[in-house]
């Protein structure tokens, strides 16, 4: 469900690009082996610019997700939040079952994917705060295994990006791509500001991090109209099922 929402917030956004040996220790944070838990409950706040929701994913024995509203309560939605509601997750049960995700899961942090996103080349920039941070040219967009076309390109190359690697643990901690300039992908289209920002937490159960927060923001113009679009994705609990059916569940409260 994390990664339909992932994918919803930069869809028609991104590519592929070959695989090559990066620094250390950004190489080896890129080439761990995680474990693949399932969540047997996820509480996610979901917001974008005019407001937010809290929700709980639940997955049931048959691996079906079932979404129940914390805040604000139903009644109290404004047209933004119930659209976020309706839209992302009650709509998500009418999904067919080939075309439902696995539910939430270490998989949502995926380095086969970020390491598309760097490309060939990173540079240590700077190490602060017990991160290692990496700069790099960002060489496609999240989710998307297609070469870039002519206005996705554009938009790349007008870009910067950093990946952070915690220090202690050697895990990736988070990225971050961001436009430096203003940039034309289209005639009818310029866009003024692009940002995609996710944070790590290191997770015991996942040997490894999984996501703990989303921030996207797109602004410009386009056919003469602007917007400023903005979302965010914060992980607030998970709790994870063991291993054998039926057992007891983890509870990943120490690493958030």
């Amino acid at each position: 469900m994390l990664r339909t929402l992932t994918l919803g917030a930069c869809a028609a956004l991104c590519s592929s690009a070959a695989l090559a040996q990066l620094p250390d220790p950004l190489e080896r944070a890129l080439s761990v082996s995680l474990n693949d838990p399932v969540a047997q409950r996820v509480d996610v706040m979901v917001g974008d610019n005019d407001g937010q929701i809290t929700v709980r994913i639940q997955e049931d024995a048959d691996g079906a997700s079932h979404y129940t509203l914390l805040s604000p309560s139903e009644a109290g939605l404004n047209e933004s939040e119930r659209e976020m509601w309706e839209e992302m997750f009650l709509s998500d049960e009418d999904t067919s079952e080939e075309d439902e995700e696995d539910g939430f899961g270490g998989e949502d942090f995926d380095p086969e994917d970020l390491r598309r996103i760097i490309g060939s080349e990173a540079t240590l920039l700077r190490e602060e705060d017990g991160l290692l941070i990496y700069g790099f040219t960002p060489q496609a967009f999240p989710d998307d295994e297609d070469e870039p076309d002519g206005a996705a390109r554009r938009m790349l190359d007008a870009m910067t990006g950093e990946v952070s690697v915690n220090a202690q643990t050697g895990h990736v901690a988070g990225f971050q791509m961001i436009l430096r300039e203003s940039v034309k992908p289209n005639f009818a289209a310029r866009i003024e500001d692009f940002r995609f920002v996710q944070s790590y937490v290191f997770d015991e159960v996942v040997n490894g991090p999984r996501l703990e927060s989303l921030r996207f923001n797109i602004a410009g113009s386009a056919a003469f109209q602007s917007f400023d679009e903005s979302m965010s994705v914060d992980i607030l609990d998970v709790q994870w099922e063991t291993p054998s059916a039926g057992g007891a569940v983890v509870d990943a409260a120490e690493s958030h």
